[in-house]
């Protein structure tokens, strides 16, 4: 068993961690970027409120599953929205190609940090989504996706 862990960024942009406890400094240049960090570093990170909370809203990914469940991040019911990574491509299959009555139920499952990713996604590719799908996006997150489409067509 591996002693080290891949945490990935979901953040559209960079983001990090700073604890001066542990003495860690770690930088994620860009959504999809990837560090590998010891466990037992990960363990003690879990009690940085900033850092637990990047996890648990899904900002940063831990590629391991078991360990998610070690860590208990991992939830028991089915009830509880699942921590998963959205790659470009599942962002794709998402706003493109999935069905509406499928994609509202997909959506309802994911975690705010990846509610965020695809309302960016879709205000970036808005012609290849629907508008239905972008209204439901809009009544789950809070943001106007058809708002954001219209204003990007005009840059």
């Amino acid at each position: 068993m591996s002693d080290k862990v891949k945490v990935i960024s979901s953040f559209d942009g960079r983001c990090g961690i700073d604890n001066s406890d542990l003495h860690i400094s770690r930088r994620w240049p860009a959504r999809g970027a990837s560090v590998m960090l010891d466990k037992e570093i990960v363990e003690e990170l879990m009690y940085d409120d900033a850092f637990k909370n990047m996890i648990e809203d899904g900002t940063l990914f831990i590629d391991d599953m078991e360990f998610k469940k070690e860590l208990g991040i991992e939830p028991e019911d089915a009830e509880t929205p699942t921590i998963i990574y959205l790659s470009d491509k599942e962002l794709e299959r998402f706003w493109k190609n999935m069905p509406l009555a499928q994609f509202k139920v997909e959506v309802k499952k994911l975690r705010k940090a990846q509610i965020d990713s695809l309302v960016d996604y879709a205000v970036a590719h808005g012609d290849d989504g629907s508008i239905l799908k972008a209204n439901f996006l809009t009544e789950i997150s809070g943001r106007n996706v058809l708002k954001g489409i219209e204003l990007r067509k005009s840059i």
